[in-house]
């Protein structure tokens, strides 16, 4: 199974890589009880690091006024209305775009949270059903675009406002409760998935589905 095969880095191990997962939700957690500025930019900048995010040193040399963000960011993730205010606030601070910021949300609020990236992008724009009325449609419809021409895959479509603002409608309105959704139903079945790091069964959550579908991607999608 995908879940159980998950490698990030790639090349590093089903085994360690997981357990690196571990690790950073554990201290995430206990880092998120003591929010400051200074420790929420020490979580954003853990994450923008185990995500291997081009634009890391952006974000590993924020300037105080933007360290004075983030901690309002990060508490957003647990308001009412979702991630969606998060998100918008990270976005807006150097060397953090949508992806970045849905891994931060992953990390921050596991029970709900789920990352979104190419390959998990390749995986759900892919799934077709038919609607009651006959209709065929696709999981998620993110849009997507080549970012520079000496990239050799496309990427969520982020560039303009109006693609950004599209792919996090998606990404709240639609992909979120189906991650959430394929996760119950894969409870209720039971059919819980293996840990590599723990040797553990596990029940599923949102984001391991979204690992899964990252590793399938990544192992199986087209450029």
């Amino acid at each position: 199974m995908a879940r159980s095969a998950y490698d990030w880095p790639a090349g590093t191990g089903a085994t360690e890589s997981q357990q690196t997962i571990l690790a950073l939700g554990a201290d995430v957690a206990q880092w998120m009880q003591g929010l400051n500025k200074e420790i929420a930019h020490h979580i954003v900048t853990k994450v923008s690091k185990w995500a291997g995010n081009r634009k890391h040193n952006a974000v590993v040399q924020a300037t105080p006024v933007v360290r004075e963000k983030m901690p309002k960011a990060l508490l957003l993730f647990n308001a009412p209305d979702g991630p969606a205010n998060a998100i918008d606030t990270l976005v807006d601070l150097p060397g953090i775009r949508l992806v970045i910021a849905s891994k931060i949300f992953r990390f921050c609020c596991p029970p709900v949270g789920a990352a979104v990236d190419r390959h998990t992008s390749y995986f759900f724009n892919s799934l077709e059903f038919i609607s009651p009325e006959g209709r065929r449609d696709r999981a998620t419809n993110f849009r997507r675009e080549w970012s520079h021409s000496r990239h050799t895959a496309s990427r969520l479509a982020i560039y303009t406002q109006a693609s950004y603002t599209r792919n996090l409608d998606e990404f709240v309105a639609v992909y979120l409760p189906l991650l959430c959704s394929i996760a119950n139903t894969l409870n209720a079945i039971p059919a819980p998935y293996h840990c590599a790091a723990t040797g553990e069964q596990k029940n599923w959550c949102p984001t391991d589905v979204e690992m899964a579908a990252y590793y399938w991607g990544a192992c199986n999608a087209p450029r």
